[in-house]
């Protein structure tokens, strides 16, 4: 009888635990969806992909989709603004489901956090004035060139440093300041990622004439970054993503945030 109630008891013990195991990242999206709002970490302030308007309100490449995915879910989006430095350990100490900040795919993100299919494309391009400058098909072509980047940027200073050649290489703490320079002349070309670019050209470049130059150089893929925990809500935005993708919102939505589809 005593052996009887002991097998019972870690019978109902091991269940317990199983249950519990299984719990968390498969019942995450229900949990959203029980709770009735998504979650997102953002810098808030990283246009084209997210950014106030005048009314304060965010918008940006980031909120369409994220948007696209709330609906999806049948949930509404809670926007976490803070640090963007502070966005990707937000979902590891699960003060947010997602982040979502203009965020590149890298080695050392991915080991951190998971990433969704992604929704963005940046390879780095050349942003000059042909008037100026006649020679310039691609950032690899800043030979001789007064160049101009933001500081410690993955898609400035770090490729025009791996090309070389140039004559200056210039560093600004952000791309405004290379803009201003830019239209000053004191740089010759402004090496940048294609989504911000696309977003300074649709704004102020394209009126003054300057024009983002036809190759690009390298590239990163931009995603959601979700707790390596949740692995069915990777799955589930990563499905809505690609379906969204293969309506042509992909390509709708560079166009209206960059003037341009991504180049991969």
């Amino acid at each position: 009888m005593k052996n009887t109630i002991k097998i019972m008891l870690s019978l109902v013990l091991s269940l317990g635990i199983l249950t519990a195991c299984g719990e968390g990242s498969d019942d995450k999206v229900k949990e959203i969806q029980d709770k009735g709002t998504i979650t997102i970490a953002t810098s808030g302030n990283n246009p084209p992909t997210i950014y106030p308007n005048e009314k304060n309100e965010l918008v940006g490449l980031d909120v369409d989709w994220a948007n696209l995915i709330a609906d999806e879910l049948g949930v509404d989006v809670e926007w976490k603004e803070m640090d963007f430095k502070g966005t990707v350990p937000s979902v590891k100490s699960k003060q947010a489901d997602m982040a979502m900040s203009g965020i590149s795919v890298t080695e050392e993100r991915e080991k951190e956090v998971d990433f969704t299919e992604y929704y963005a494309f940046e390879d780095v391009i050349a942003i000059y004035n042909p008037d100026l400058v006649d020679d310039i098909n691609g950032p690899e072509d800043i030979e001789g060139k007064i160049v101009g980047v933001v500081a410690g940027s993955h898609n400035g200073e770090a490729p025009a440093e791996e090309i070389g050649g140039y004559k200056d290489l210039k560093t600004y703490p952000s791309l405004p300041n290379v803009f201003e320079d830019l239209k000053n002349k004191r740089i010759d070309v402004a090496l940048t990622g294609r989504v911000v670019g696309g977003d300074w050209m649709l704004r102020e470049g394209n009126e003054k004439g300057y024009v983002i130059s036809e190759d690009g150089y390298s590239g990163s893929k931009i995603s959601i970054a979700i707790s390596k925990e949740n692995e069915e809500l990777t799955e589930k935005v990563s499905e809505i993503i690609k379906q969204a993708k293969d309506d042509g919102k992909y390509e709708e939505l560079a166009k209206e945030h960059t003037g341009e589809e991504f180049v991969e």
